[in-house]
């Protein structure tokens, strides 16, 4: 029987291994494993890569949010007036909590379990930064309305001292009848000091690239602007004052993932105003909701000035 070489088709001796012709081997291949000291070598970096995620997820598990602050629960009723309003201030507070020195109380969308979360949206941080920590909320109030909001989700922040977190509510207040409202209050023990921290130096580095044009009232239609982020009504003065809390509230909307949720169309400018006698500012974007300008109105709306 004739031996043929598979690679070049000559006629082969008997019991040959190579082709003389083509030189091409004529035994069958075997696959030869990798000696074991190589094998350990090539597992090495995915072990490698497996032990950092390994550490990433151990440290992440302690460093990340434990939910909010646990403590023990103190009932607060309010009462509305003839007109279903209630009064929600440091002093009215101070009958359940004498120890509070200043409180925020507003309507919030925020569902988060990071107190942090709710702490960067108040005026009380927006105070603390803009004047270096020297002082927050104090004691202004704010007016609960029953009948419009009840069933709003609401944030109370009780301050015994400007950085530190003894209480708060996260909800909806309680309807008990008879023009009442329960807010079950969650005491705590929370300093905020490094959260201080870090929003002041961020808004320090950044501020200002917010606010260097300056577009006066009647240069608004011809800006571009389609939408504005309003401030606080806490404006006392014509010209930017770093140390007005509304600056701080600006840059830090500007600058969250809300910012879209958060304008209002141009046409809707006159309905927010500020008070008499104050001045508000205002952020001005485009139809993609990036910066145009700044702009400064009194109640009037009549313009500021440039500083």
């Amino acid at each position: 029987m004739k031996h043929i070489c598979p690679h070049c088709g000559a006629e082969l001796p008997e019991k040959a291994s190579f082709c003389p012709h083509c030189a091409s081997s004529l035994q069958p291949r075997q696959s030869m494993e990798a000696p074991a000291r190589l094998r350990r070598r090539s597992l090495l970096p995915v072990l490698a890569a497996l032990l950092v995620l390994a550490v990433a997820l151990v440290l992440w598990g302690f460093l990340r949010p434990k939910g909010l602050p646990k403590g023990p629960t103190e009932t607060v009723i309010l009462q509305e007036d003839e007109n279903g309003q209630c009064i929600v201030s440091a002093e009215v507070l101070q009958a359940w909590f004498p120890e509070v020195t200043a409180m925020d109380f507003s309507s919030t969308s925020i569902t988060s379990d990071n107190i942090d979360d709710y702490l960067v949206e108040t005026y009380h941080m927006a105070a603390l930064v803009s004047n270096r920590g020297a002082n927050g909320a104090g004691t202004d109030h704010s007016i609960f309305n029953a009948r419009n909001n009840g069933s709003n989700r609401h944030c109370l922040l009780l301050f015994d001292t400007n950085l530190h977190l003894m209480g708060y509510f996260l909800g909806q207040p309680k309807n008990l009848g008879d023009g009442q409202w329960q807010l079950d209050v969650t005491l705590c023990d929370y300093d905020f000091t490094k959260l201080y921290e870090k929003e002041l130096a961020a808004f320090e580095s950044e501020w200002e690239s917010l606010f260097t044009n300056y577009i006066a009232p009647e240069d608004i239609p011809s800006s571009g602007a389609m939408w504005y982020l309003k401030g606080y009504n806490t404006g006392k003065a014509s010209t930017l004052q770093q140390s007005d809390a509304q600056l701080y509230h600006l840059w830090r909307v500007y600058n969250s993932s809300a910012r879209e949720n958060q304008c209002r169309e141009l046409a809707r400018l006159e309905q927010d105003l500020p008070n008499e006698g104050r001045w508000m500012c205002y952020l001005l974007l485009d139809g993609n909701n990036e910066l145009v300008g700044y702009t400064m109105l009194d109640t009037n709306g009549n313009g500021g000035e440039t500083s």
